[in-house]
């Protein structure tokens, strides 16, 4: 079972146990998932954030200032959440700034191991988006 159906499967069981905050931690890694009930949310806010924290990541930075979005609409799914891999030259956010929606692109094939902001939140150029961990091509001979 891969990682992203793991915590999917924590989550539907959480829910329907009536738990809101899950902390794990094995070593030096920590899973935390917190839901949200669509009433109880914000507009910053969206319904599952999971943090994953391992040894070796590595950080994206903003590249400009403005506003965050992990979706590319109010009610699409997000481009990305924890345990995602996402390939080369895939969108992992958007920022708008001064009316344009400048999309996030990754430069390396990548598994998502923290999303660093809310949707909806300012974002400073330099601040950390996402936690990551570069996957390696496998070498074909």
């Amino acid at each position: 079972m891969e990682l992203t159906e793991k915590i999917e499967a924590l989550s539907q069981t959480m829910r329907a146990n009536g738990v809101k905050l899950l902390e794990i931690k094995n070593g030096d890694e920590e899973i935390r998932i917190e839901l949200f009930s669509l009433k109880e949310m914000e507009v910053s806010e969206v319904p599952m954030r999971v943090t994953r924290i391992a040894e070796d990541y590595i950080t994206i930075p903003a590249p400009i200032m403005g506003v965050g979005y992990l979706a590319p609409a109010e009610d699409a799914e997000p481009f990305t959440v924890l345990g995602s891999r996402i390939k080369k030259g895939d969108v992992l956010c958007i920022i708008e700034a001064m009316k344009v929606m400048n999309e996030i692109i990754a430069d390396y094939d990548y598994e998502i191991l923290e999303v660093c902001f809310k949707n909806g939140q300012i974002i400073e150029y330099g601040q950390d988006l996402f936690k990551v961990k570069k996957i390696e091509a496998p070498n074909v001979h």
